[in-house]
């Protein structure tokens, strides 16, 4: 992530060199006239920042008091351009014009404090950080001993010398002060250095990461960094070897690393602490301790790239933009998991299956959720995992675990966009090339009657099951899930339940399919238009044993007509294996179904598995060919272009046979 634009406000007492310093960096000379005046807003592009970058060897003092180098630790000047903001603002100010002050400060990211002489330095402490805290001021704050060619116009290690006790005492006091540096405007030395430590300060802040007085990464900083290490150990042996951290390190870096230099970094790390000489990589204890080292000495841009790699803000919590990526979805359209999102979620459940036994336990599926807040809140609202296919054990099996997250897509896609973030799916940094679109499923009108066009590129469906209590909605939910799983006892139903498993239509190719039973609320839910519109089929079902059944139906739909005529629908008589009974009813099943244009009643039972798959399938058909089973639409036995089709079938039959006819008669002749 990367900051675009950020406001330097510069302030200090009078004469201390705040526009010598801006007019130095800008221009490499300094204002030599003594008339006091305050420069307008100067902006800075990247590129011309970046020229000057090149030749800086940055003496520092930052806030954690060291400030050391080593190859293997630090950024180059190249890879600390990829991060410097595009545009730069630099605020000059006056002390003695308070209201403009207290304006710039407020509107700024960074506060440039310079001082010039041991009166100056000691006013930081005694008025400026106490008035900057009265205000309410929460900004980072970098501080510039200027006009250090006064102690030694030309020996800068004397000035870096005087570093060490000039900061110190005020970064332990004061934890805004990011960093501390020696300047001098007239001789142009640190000047740029002192500019982008004002940069670094708001663009990888030390205070978010690193606790200055005890030494240690903050704790936010050590669970980010848990999540990166356990996204980055691919074969999930608590160690980092040198592909996976190669792997890591071109993510963070955009370059490949060379084991030479990996094993510089194991180095580095066993003068730290005792390591196994067997282990070739790094443990999580280590790859921890590796970011507190860059800290330590002052290159905490490193730890901000390989934060910022994977998506994590100032706040160290992943990016909303991350989270939830804009996906633009048209009206009466779905979502669905596409292709590479369907191989993601296969490679995630193979890689956590550690028992290779085809289902996920509890140990497998917390470790698998292990980067992410956990279970996700809707598979808990859907009672996972009993909506889908498991084992005998209970286990989560792969059929099930693909069907729980096109469940998950198809009712919330952007939760799926949040776990494919959280999970660590980021090709191309956008997990919507997980996800693809549906086209939009249009509406018609024939003869005053609505319907719903026929859709071609769709593989999840969404059907109501209604009916009367004891009809038998439960068990056809338990035996779609495994067949001649059933109870015998009642129980009703009071929440809303749902179960989603793929089918196999003719023809081979599989959908899924999504059955929902709508309790208590079934009420509330029929009334509601926009949560009828989510459904595409009405399953109808009856206890064709008991004659009191039926008439349950038609009184439904009686009463929610206008919003339940639009919608497919498919009649079941279940517990077709009992005695058939005559329905007590205003009007028989066959007859009803017969006036609303549908098919008779399909007679099911639980214990005939084949009624069941043919039940399936034909509610399948019926949301992908509404026009076909929408009641009270009438479709015509032939189209015209249907019967030309059968005219020229008949002429070559007859075709055929006249010359069979002749070679026959040919035959006898001869």
């Amino acid at each position: 992530m990367s900051i675009d634009t950020i406001r330097i406000v510069v302030c200090g007492d009078e004469s201390v060199g705040k526009s010598s310093l801006i007019t130095s960096l800008i221009k490499e000379t300094i204002i030599e006239s003594q008339t006091k005046h305050v420069l307008p807003p100067i902006t800075i592009s990247k590129n011309d920042y970046y020229e000057s970058l090149q030749d800086s060897n940055l003496q520092s003092i930052s806030n954690n008091k060291k400030s050391k180098k080593s190859s293997s630790f630090s950024l180059d000047n190249k890879e600390i351009s990829q991060y410097i903001p595009n545009i730069t603002t630099i605020i000059d100010t006056s002390s003695s014009d308070i209201t403009s002050l207290q304006n710039e400060l407020k509107k700024s990211n960074v506060i440039w404090l310079i001082y010039s002489d041991h009166y100056t330095y000691e006013r930081i402490s005694l008025h400026w950080l106490p008035f900057f805290r009265s205000l309410g001021i929460n900004l980072p704050i970098i501080i510039t001993g200027n006009k250090s060619d006064i102690l030694s116009t030309n020996n800068k290690k004397a000035i870096k010398f005087k570093n060490s006790d000039e900061f110190i005492p005020l970064i332990n006091e004061f934890k805004e002060i990011e960093a501390g540096v020696r300047a001098s405007a007239k001789l142009n030395y640190n000047v740029v250095e002192a500019f982008y430590l004002c940069q670094r300060a708001v663009t990888h802040p030390i205070s978010p990461i690193f606790d200055t007085k005890e030494g240690n990464l903050k704790p936010g900083a050590i669970a980010a960094l848990k999540r990166i290490f356990f996204l980055s150990d691919t074969d999930q042996d608590d160690c980092l070897n040198f592909n996976e951290f190669n792997k890591l390190h071109n993510k963070v870096f955009k370059k490949n690393l060379k084991i030479e230099e990996f094993n510089e970094i194991k180095t580095k790390l066993n003068e730290k602490i005792y390591n196994d000489p067997k282990i070739k990589g790094l443990s999580e204890y280590e790859f921890i301790l590796l970011n507190k080292l860059y800290c330590e000495m002052g290159r905490h841009e490193t730890c901000w790239c390989i934060l910022r790699a994977y998506h994590y803000t100032n706040s160290l919590s992943l990016n909303d933009k991350f989270l939830y990526p804009n996906l633009q979805i048209s009206e009466n359209s779905s979502v669905e998991l596409s292709p590479t999102g369907y191989k993601f979620f296969v490679d995630l459940f193979i890689k956590f299956d550690k028992d290779n036994d085809g289902g996920l336990n509890e140990k497998e599926l917390e470790n698998l959720f292990k980067p992410t807040p956990g279970i996700p809140k809707l598979w808990v609202e859907t009672s996972f995992p009993t909506s889908i296919v498991c084992n005998d054990e209970g286990y989560v099996t792969l059929q099930g675990w693909l069907a729980q997250w096109n469940l998950t897509t198809f009712l919330n896609y952007k939760t799926t966009l949040e776990y494919l973030a959280y999970l660590g799916y980021d090709e191309g940094n956008n997990s919507t090339k997980a996800l693809k679109i549906t086209k939009p499923r249009k509406i018609r009108q024939k003869n005053g009657k609505i319907y719903r066009t026929s859709v071609n590129d769709r593989n999840i469906f969404n059907c109501f099951i209604l009916g009367a209590p004891k009809s038998g909605k439960s068990s056809l939910l338990q035996s779609f899930l495994k067949d001649g799983s059933y109870s015998e006892i009642y129980s009703p139903t009071i929440q809303p339940r749902l179960v989603i498993k793929d089918i196999e239509l003719r023809g081979g190719k599989q959908c899924y399919l999504i059955f929902e039973e709508l309790g208590e609320l079934e009420p509330a839910i029929l009334e509601n238009k926009l949560r009828l519109d989510q459904c595409d089929v009405i399953c109808y079902i009856y206890d064709s044993s008991d004659p009191e059944s039926f008439q349950y139906l038609v009184d439904l739909r009686n009463k929610y007509s206008k919003n339940l005529d639009e919608i497919p629908s498919v009649f079941i008589a279940s517990k077709a294996d009992l005695d058939k009974q005559q329905q007590r009813s205003d009007i028989q099943p066959e007859i009803y179904t017969r006036d609303l244009f549908l098919n008779s009643p399909l007679h099911i039972s639980s214990s005939w598995t084949s009624s069941l798959h043919e039940l399936f399938i034909q509610l399948v058909d019926a949301a992908k060919n509404p026009q076909t089973s929408t009641p009270g639409l009438e479709i015509e036995q032939k189209t015209d272009q249907e019967n030309l089709k059968h005219i020229i079938m008949a002429g070559g039959a007859i075709g055929v046979m006249a010359l069979v006819s002749v070679w026959m008669l040919n035959s006898m002749r001869r």
